[in-house]
């Protein structure tokens, strides 16, 4: 199994996701409930299936867009890692990488 990793990028715009929830939900343990899900989503789907994503070069050159409820995870595929490059809600506007 691959080590995943997220960037500092994709912490980042987990945190802005996080604060998202909590505006539309005004609960932090919806907001830190569902976080903690997409996480161990993307951390179990990934380091067991490294290609479940497909590929998707429109960010950056060899990544791979993983979909979970709405949200874009954009991620990399190293030799003993995947690094989360980036993620974002669908209908918001795209985030750097």
């Amino acid at each position: 199994m691959l080590k995943v990793l997220f960037s500092k990028t994709a912490t980042d715009n987990l945190i802005s996701q996080a604060l998202y929830i909590f505006e539309q939900t005004q609960s932090i343990e919806l907001s830190d409930k569902y976080l903690d899900d997409m996480k161990e989503y993307i951390v179990t789907t990934l380091s067991e299936f490294p290609k479940a994503g497909r590929p998707s070069e429109e960010l950056a050159p060899n990544t791979r867009k993983l979909v979970y409820q709405g949200y874009s995870i954009i991620y990399r595929i190293a030799e003993k890692q995947i690094e989360i490059l980036t993620l974002y809600r669908e209908n918001m506007p795209k985030m750097g990488v």
